[in-house]
């Protein structure tokens, strides 16, 4: 396994199999910067570099999840000058790729949502594969309220909660609490305050207990299930992977486990 990147806005930690992510901005309600930005991509470099961190845990420090883009260093960045790139619309670019990115990782993704999660905070709390929301939390979209769009967000949190909910949020930069946000689909866990560790490493533990390429699998045939794809070809691809995890020896020690009545062991794999 490679070192992990060093980092100044994001706190990592690994663990077998396991990467925890924490935006560390406290004095900034965890805001996205330039350098907070960087060093996402960064990590997601690791990530993709080290196949066997097959679980990310996403959180903020201080009681925070991520209040969103760093909207005072972006309005000292605003000049386009003739000939060069606009800064906006490349930062705006590059946050686009990062959360596609974020997307596609073979790991099962769990997001713990509490304090603020507003623009880009609201954008992960969508993307994570799971998410564990936290009573007293703010979600939302205030972007229109600012004069400008969730442009980045809008394809994932539509995705999350549909079009017609995503639209209202959008369109009225309407914060939701964490209950709100649960009925809408937003997360599928919710818990106090006093729980919310707790219920991670539940939720963790749950996960890990799972074949990490079966789980890459039917991460795979699920999301492209929802975006595209005619049932023709989902049969096909489904099968093709059902069939490779079968000869893997990560099925066949499932299945053995199974019939020996004993918990897997996936390392064997």
């Amino acid at each position: 396994m490679t070192a992990l990147p060093q980092t100044e806005c994001l706190t990592l930690t690994a663990k077998p199999g396991r990467l925890d992510i924490m935006f560390n901005r406290p004095e900034r309600r965890n805001a996205i910067n330039a350098v907070m930005s960087r060093e996402l991509s960064e990590t997601l470099d690791w990530l993709e570099q080290n196949p066997s961190t097959s679980l990310v845990t996403l959180f903020g420090a201080d009681g925070n999840f991520c209040a969103g883009g760093d909207i005072k260093e972006r309005r000292e960045t605003t000049i386009a000058h003739e000939g060069e790139e606009d800064p906006i619309e490349a930062r705006n670019m590059r946050a686009g790729e990062t959360f596609l990115r974020f997307s596609k990782l073979r790991a099962t993704t769990v997001a713990l949502v509490e304090g603020a999660a507003f623009g880009g905070g609201m954008g992960y709390a969508c993307l994570a594969d799971i998410t564990i929301l936290v009573r007293g939390a703010r979600l939302g979209m205030p972007e229109t309220r600012l004069g400008i769009a969730p442009a980045q967000i809008a394809p994932w949190v539509v995705r999350r909660i549909g079009l017609s909910r995503a639209l209202q949020l959008a369109l009225t930069g309407q914060r939701i609490d964490a209950q709100q946000a649960y009925e809408l689909g937003v997360g599928q866990y919710i818990c106090d305050t006093d729980d919310a560790q707790h219920t991670l490493e539940q939720v963790c533990s749950e996960v890990l207990a799972c074949g990490p390429g079966a789980r890459a699998a039917s991460k795979e045939i699920m999301m492209r299930m929802a975006s595209s794809g005619s049932p023709e070809e989902m049969i096909r691809f489904a099968a093709r992977q059902f069939a490779e995890l079968n000869r893997t020896g990560e099925g066949r020690e499932g299945q053995a486990a199974f019939v020996e009545k004993r918990a897997p062991d996936w390392s064997k794999s």
